[in-house]
């Protein structure tokens, strides 16, 4: 390290993990001002004049030229202004030849290309919904250097890359390390400020307060339609036998290029298996999904086909080529059944997913469970329940929940099997 000496100062916590950690990859899921931002801001001052390349990326461009005033900008002050130089154009830090890039995460694809001693991921709670980011963006570049490492930070926000990630950590994965840090371990900080905060927000057994406070990964941290424990209970239930369950497809038709069509087979309670097409060809997909009825034991009462866009092409050609009386069109748009709880089919069908969802028995599946944990709801002007479109998704996410969307296809609407019992009391719900 350089001789010259600054007064940096470091709460314990910071210490331990920006220096006497020495893991390859640090997950830390935090609590508000918990001193996070700064102490790393400090850090990366003693690692450039020690010579590392430093990658920071953070929500908005707005948020690094305000950390680079509030946090570097006092201290910088302290050494020879010949030392060092900032580029607020390129946001970009140089002391002594070394340099910090500080980069938004808006668009990671310009992330892509460089190699770095060090990354920094701050508000990794926010900027990993998108998991494209790390992935394709952080991941490889770390391959770069033998000796890099990446510090990835942030209050968690519902159970996604981060998520993923701390877990690596909490597993004690090699060369992984995870640590949650509270509120309380911010020395500047008062107690009783927090605990009067702790109050307010609904006492220290609230979601929020365990979110924003405690720093934990929790299901309930927003409207999420399906809870992780939910989605893990279905995929290890045991497949039951149901003699008269209802055989019912759903297909999900690609919108975009980099989509994935998905054919999603249900008998009864169960799920059978999630087949994913890509296939450009409306005609193409239909004879495809033709050829899945033609060779299946056992047909299906109905196919619900999600006929947005080019789908109505392919319920055409499969009306043509016979299967005028299985398949059904299912827009999401089209008018729910209780229209004084739903504003159209797509939040009624997401709804009837989950309240059949503890009777499922669906096999593993790290794709389905990511994406199902997308699916969130909202509240429309009439009070009724919504779900967030496809659209907006996969803006958030970078992927489209094809898989969530073909599954809950199957419950579009009842569905009566096909061998009925002589009683009337006896027919199957419908689902």
């Amino acid at each position: 390290m350089s001789e010259i000496k600054l007064d940096l100062k470091y709460a314990p916590w910071q210490r331990e993990v920006f220096f006497n950690n020495s893991a390859k990859f640090t997950t830390i899921e935090k609590g508000r001002r918990s001193g996070f931002t700064k102490g790393i801001a400090n850090a990366c001052i003693e690692w450039l004049l020690e010579g590392k390349k430093i990658l920071w990326v953070d929500t908005i461009n707005t948020n690094l030229k305000r950390y680079y005033e509030r946090y570097f900008l006092p201290e910088l002050k302290k050494l020879p202004p010949s030392m060092w130089k900032f580029n607020y154009q390129d946001k970009q830090l140089n002391i002594n030849g070394a340099w910090l890039d500080m980069r938004s995460a808006e668009i990671p694809q310009n992330i892509e290309g460089f190699g770095y001693d060090i990354v920094i991921l701050n508000e990794a709670g926010i900027i990993l919904k998108n998991s494209y980011l790390w992935d394709n963006a952080i991941r490889p570049m770390l391959l770069d250097y033998p000796t890099s490492r990446a510090f990835i930070g942030g209050v968690p926000k519902g159970k996604n890359r981060f998520y993923d990630l701390a877990m690596r950590g909490m597993r004690n994965e090699k060369d992984w390390v995870n640590y949650q840090i509270s509120s309380f371990e911010n020395p500047l900080l008062r107690k009783d400020e927090i605990d009067e905060l702790i109050a307010e927000l609904g006492g220290a057994e609230s979601d929020v307060v365990r979110q924003e406070i405690y720093g934990e990964f929790l299901d309930t941290t927003t409207n999420a339609l399906f809870t992780l424990a939910m989605i893990e209970r279905a995929f290890g239930a045991p497949h039951i036998h149901e003699p008269q369950g209802v055989i019912v497809w759903g297909l999900d038709v690609a919108r975009e290029g980099d989509d994935e069509s998905v054919l999603c087979k249900r008998a009864g309670n169960h799920i059978e298996e999630m087949k994913e097409y890509r296939v450009n060809s409306v005609t193409e997909l239909a004879r495809v999904v033709m050829g899945e009825y033609e060779r299946s034991e056992t047909k299906p009462d109905a196919i619900f086909i999600d006929t947005v866009g080019i789908g109505a092409g392919t319920y055409d050609t499969l009306c043509d080529l016979g299967l005028s009386g299985i398949v059904r069109e299912a827009k999401a748009s089209f008018k729910a059944s209780d229209e004084r709880k739903y504003p159209n089919k797509r939040a009624e069908m997401f709804f009837t997913l989950r309240d059949k969802f503890h009777l499922l028995s669906i096999p593993a599946n790290e794709k389905l469970k990511k994406q199902l944990q997308m699916i969130e709801y909202i509240y429309d002007k009439k009070d009724r329940y919504a779900i967030l479109p496809k659209e907006t998704i996969k803006k958030e996410f970078g992927v489209s929940p094809d898989l969530a969307d073909a599954l809950a296809l199957t419950y579009f609407d009842p569905v009566l099997p096909k061998i009925i019992t002589s009683r009337a009391d006896e027919y199957d719900s419908g689902w």
